[in-house]
């Protein structure tokens, strides 16, 4: 695989302020150079697809009697590799050491999501507390004040966000991370042979996990009850669901931090305020700690979640 070259986050692709991200040619492109970083997150959020995957690959050689029709692509290959190398290949690394990734960018992380601890945590939870500040304002009075909270609690994440870019992130999201998520784990997940396995009869669309899919929430809720977890709780539909939720409306939201000026319209700060705004509400939805407050509630108010 080749690997895009970095660039400054001036040179970087402009995104559409209203684009969402609908298929795998969109979030290569809108994740790419500068904005790798959110590229990471996208991984993190749905780092359980990739242990799913695992588990497959493994019963692949526990039970052969059932992997009989896996299509024209050469899917068994993927299978044999990801269950060979796991771990001890640069492009196919163990949860360990996908963990260290995730650690070294967004802190410290509890059963597959973002801790309240360090850096990120912090700075990504004031921002989605000012958005949801202003957006939930009842009249508008204080509006420039709501705004000017969101252009202040910006720029300390968007600093922190660009002083990451560099050739070990371009690593992480363009080789090992794209290289066990996107090349291997997607794909594994996609086949209708592997889901006729745990019998669901239609396989997820081949634009998921970048679009939503009910039988791709069915297939991962179903391999869980026959494979197990390994680590964490067990995914049901509903936390698969919310899960990508998270983790396609953060990823925009990222690719909106590192786009936004300081100096930008009013306009421009809106789309910045409702991609952070949704965000918070995905997470939620997962009862995620990196969203250390309840949307619209300002410092001092006691609104931790706890992990889900």
């Amino acid at each position: 695989m080749t690997t895009p070259s970095r660039a400054s986050a001036a040179s970087a692709p402009a995104a559409d302020p209203h684009h969402r991200i609908t298929d795998e040619a969109g979030f290569t492109k809108v994740t790419s150079d500068a904005r790798q970083v959110a590229a990471v997150y996208f991984y993190l959020q749905l780092d359980p697809l990739i242990d799913c995957a695992h588990h497959v690959a493994a019963d692949f050689f526990r039970r052969p009697q059932l992997y009989t029709a896996l299509g024209r692509q050469p899917l068994a290959p993927r299978l044999a590799e990801l269950h060979a190398r796991y771990g001890t290949d640069e492009r196919i690394p163990s949860k360990a050491q996908r963990d260290v990734i995730y650690q070294a960018v967004f802190g410290r992380t509890v059963g597959g999501n973002q801790s309240a601890e360090g850096d990120f945590a912090r700075l990504s939870a004031d921002l989605i507390s000012a958005a949801g500040a202003f957006a939930e304002r009842v009249f508008d009075t204080g509006e420039e004040m709501l705004r000017e909270r969101v252009r202040t609690s910006h720029r300390p994440l968007k600093d922190y966000l660009t002083g990451l870019a560099g050739d070990a992130l371009e690593w992480a999201a363009a080789d090992a991370l794209a290289g066990i998520a996107r090349d291997r784990a997607y794909t594994i997940l996609r086949n209708a042979g592997v889901c006729s396995v745990f019998g669901i009869s239609t396989p997820p669309r081949k634009e998921w996990p970048y679009v939503p899919d009910a039988n791709a929430d069915k297939l991962i809720e179903a391999i869980g009850q026959q494979l197990g977890t390994g680590e964490g709780p067990a995914l049901t539909r509903e936390s698969v669901s919310n899960r990508q939720r998270a983790a396609l409306r953060g990823t925009e939201a990222l690719i909106s931090v590192l786009d936004f000026q300081e100096d930008g319209s009013n306009e421009e700060l809106t789309s910045l305020i409702t991609r952070c705004y949704t965000w918070g509400a995905a997470l939620r939805s997962l009862g995620d700690a990196s969203c250390a407050q309840p949307l619209g509630l300002g410092p001092g108010t006691s609104g931790r979640h706890d992990n889900g």
